[in-house]
């Protein structure tokens, strides 16, 4: 916690007494690591403390939310509506969340290391968390957010990883999401998305994406192909096949937000996947494989 001074802007407060106790409470060995920090003093002193790392690195992508803010008595409510997706009059000249994690993002990307150490904030951390879809929005994310510790130290292994299937029926056909964003032309793609800290394991995440996605059982086989999105995302696609599928049993939290269009669940028969706009590239190419290969 800060040492609040009205006096100065809140990005030059100091680190409180009990901010520096704490932070010297929790050392964390960095060996062969790259530290990088928040430019906002309390973050780097933070940093510093709990590193001992004498050449601490600032990136101002690490800062927390751009915001005109002013401190009164429902400042915790506003914060808490911004960061489960609920804009409203009070965040006119906030940044957004999208903005913020993607910031975040570019900011990770620019510091290509085994082992990263990065002095942050929550609210932004929490957007990141979301659009990389390692928590949930909407209220899930608050509460992750109102269960944050000063310091708390959050440990991820890279690269994050995407579950994705290729998931066939009994008739042989490919289960495709067709995905309609407002101003862009449509494509498809193969249901499935972020592994999350509660998953066991990357298979469990697939079962519940498709859950969440179609309403479907489906039995889970290997690994087809892997392709890296970035330097810190890979994503992995299954063989799978269908089970069962009720589309009144849809509750992923994608599906409620206008902003992020339509999906539309859609069977496709291979001979249609050439006329298609499949996405990623990877997957149309398998796809055409499988269409061209001569059965047996």
């Amino acid at each position: 916690m800060p040492r609040v001074d009205a006096a100065v802007s809140p990005d030059a407060w100091e680190l409180s007494a009990a901010g520096v106790a704490a932070a010297a409470e929790h050392p964390l060995t960095v060996e062969r690591a790259i530290v990088v920090s928040s430019p906002e003093r309390k973050a780097l002193v933070t940093t510093t403390l709990m590193t001992g790392h004498g050449a601490v690195g600032v990136d101002a992508r690490f800062r927390e939310v751009d915001r005109v803010e002013r401190v009164h008595d429902d400042f915790r409510a506003a914060r808490a509506a911004w960061i489960s997706g609920r804009l409203d009059s009070r965040h006119s000249q906030w940044e957004t969340p999208d903005a913020a994690a993607q910031r975040f993002h570019d900011g990770l990307l620019a510091h290509p290391a085994d082992h990263l150490v990065v002095g942050t904030h929550g609210m932004v951390l929490t957007a990141w968390l979301v659009g990389q879809g390692l928590i949930e929005p909407g209220g899930a994310a608050v509460v992750f957010w109102e269960s944050l510790t000063f310091p708390h130290v959050i440990e991820l292994e890279a690269p994050l990883l995407r579950v994705r299937a290729v998931l066939t029926d009994a008739d042989g056909r490919c289960v495709l999401i067709k995905r309609t964003r407002p101003g862009h032309r449509p494509y498809w793609t193969a249901p499935g998305g972020g592994v999350e800290l509660a998953d066991a394991t990357a298979e469990d995440a697939l079962r519940r994406e498709l859950r969440e996605e179609l309403g479907a059982e489906a039995s889970v086989g290997p690994v087809l192909f892997e392709r890296q999105i970035d330097g810190i995302r890979s994503e992995a696609f299954y063989r799978a096949r269908l089970i069962s599928m009720d589309l009144q049993l849809l509750d992923g939290p994608e599906l409620g937000d206008p902003a992020r269009g339509n999906y539309d669940v859609e069977f496709v028969t291979r001979d249609r996947v050439a006329g298609l706009d499949v996405l990623p590239a990877e997957l149309k190419q398998h796809l055409l494989s499988r269409r061209a290969a001569p059965r047996r």
